[in-house]
C-alpha cells in the first residue's frame, strides 16, 4: 500500500482501492486508524497524543493530502509528504 509519510512510529498510507470519502490510514505497532481529511476518525483507534499530532500534521499538509487523494483515485502513486518535525 502506498506510504505517504512515516514518523513517531506511525506509517501513513493512502490506498488505491478505497472509493469512499478522502481519508488516510495510520498504523503503528499496536493500533490502526482511518481518518478523513478533516481529521475525523472513521474507524480504529490511536492514542490521543498521536491523534492530535496526526491532526496537526494533516492541517499543515491539507493541500498535499487532497492532491494525493486525487492521484490515488486515478490509480497513480501518491507523493511523499514531509513527516512531523
Amino acid at each position: 500500500m502506498p506510504e505517504i509519510s512515516r514518523f513517531m512510529g506511525m506509517v501513513i498510507q493512502m490506498y488505491y482501492r478505497d472509493h469512499v470519502l478522502p481519508h488516510i490510514h495510520i498504523r503503528d505497532a499496536e493500533t490502526t486508524c482511518t481518518i478523513d481529511l478533516d481529521g475525523n476518525i472513521l474507524g480504529g483507534k490511536l492514542p490521543l497524543h498521536k491523534l492530535h499530532i496526526i491532526q496537526r500534521w494533516m492541517t499543515l499538509h491539507k493541500k498535499e493530502l487532497e492532491r494525493n487523494w486525487n492521484l490515488v483515485k486515478d490509480k497513480e502513486l501518491p507523493e511523499r509528504i514531509a513527516p512531523w518535525e
